[in-house]
């Protein structure tokens, strides 16, 4: 049987340096980590992992539960975790919760709780002292979960400082009267709504703002739900309101090319009439028309960092912990929707 000696041998590193290797620890440099999983293919040892599970009451495999899976952004997130997860010898279980109480408490409770390691999950309706409870005490790790005093490790979206580069972008382009779509003004005082992904790239458009000297109103900030169809519509209603704006920072890619088709509708061009920023980086804002601007999230970067929290949980078997938090890299890209 192949062991992790073996492979540390064929790799020329030392055990536990292999064994951080294969679980995609940061410390360990690219040309060593890929060293050591070309040895690990090599001696077929990721099938050992997997037979190593099983003796220890694991079984290789971990959950992701995720709001939606017929958007793009949840849906390249999700195959980007399970990529990573298959890296580590694991294979995953996706579900969609449908951003409702009632879902996520079926799947903590018949999947999480019975067939799986561990599980990464996006909450929406369950507190943390729920999702201990009905996960059967498995080991945990959140997406994008700001909970004042949390329990479980977290790996965010760059929420903030991403909202705030991409406000940044469109006074760099010569934006002066600049809209955002998909915020509530009101909810950074809200305290349900405070800690909420919009409600965060709101706290960064703001931030923003304030470092321009830049004064604005709620007529600034246009609320819809996350989907193309209401962008859509909204841009029509904008068009018709006769309200002057030049640049316009969506809070999701896909509300992003909604809102450019209703402008299109209506006979208003971009980027020479209004310059538009989405939020994401999925992968077809490279091929729409106009190609889209916009805070691209690294997918796998935070696949990374959400699957090594949680090997690193299953491997501690129940030991306290204090949790971490952290954030995913990300990066803007410039495209045709902002090039004046």
């Amino acid at each position: 049987m192949v062991t992790m000696s073996d492979v540390a041998k064929a790799a020329g590193v030392s055990r536990a340096t292999a064994s951080y290797a294969l679980r995609g620890d940061p410390r360990i440099v690219p040309e060593t980590a890929e060293k050591v999983r070309t040895a690990a293919r090599r001696l077929h040892y990721t099938a050992n992992l997997s037979a190593r599970s099983l003796r220890s009451g694991r079984n290789g495999v971990i959950g992701l539960a995720i709001f939606e899976l017929d958007r793009a952004y949840p849906s390249e997130m999700g195959a980007a975790i399970s990529r990573e997860a298959s890296r580590h010898g694991l294979q995953t279980i996706v579900q969609e919760t449908s951003n409702s109480k009632e879902g996520e408490v079926s799947i903590l409770r018949k999947v999480t709780s019975q067939l799986c390691d561990g599980m990464i999950f996006s909450p929406g309706n369950v507190s943390d002292e729920e999702l201990r409870e009905l996960s059967g005490g498995k080991p945990m790790v959140l997406l994008d979960d700001l909970s004042p005093d949390p329990i479980f490790d977290t790996v965010n979206t760059p929420c903030e400082i991403g909202a705030q580069t991409a406000i940044d972008h469109l006074v760099d382009v010569g934006c002066q009267n600049i809209l955002v779509v998909g915020a509530r003004y009101e909810s950074l005082a809200e305290d349900a709504q405070s800690t909420s992904v919009s409600a965060r790239r709101l706290y960064g458009c703001l931030k923003a703002f304030d470092d321009h000297g830049m004064e604005v109103s709620p007529e600034n900030f246009l609320y819809i739900n996350w989907n193309p169809e209401d962008a859509r519509a909204l841009a029509h209603q904008v068009v018709r309101s006769g309200q002057r704006f030049d640049g316009v920072f969506c809070m999701t890619d896909t509300l992003a090319m909604g809102f450019i088709r209703g402008l299109a509708d209506c006979g208003v061009h971009v980027p020479n009439d209004m310059a538009v920023v989405g939020f994401d980086g999925i992968n077809e804002s490279d091929y729409f028309v106009p190609s889209l601007t916009t805070v691209s999230t690294d997918l796998n970067d935070l696949a990374a960092k959400a699957v090594n929290l949680l090997l690193k949980r299953i491997d501690e078997d129940g030991t306290d912990f204090k949790p971490e938090k952290l954030t995913a890299d990300f990066r803007l890209v410039r495209r045709e929707s902002t090039g004046r």
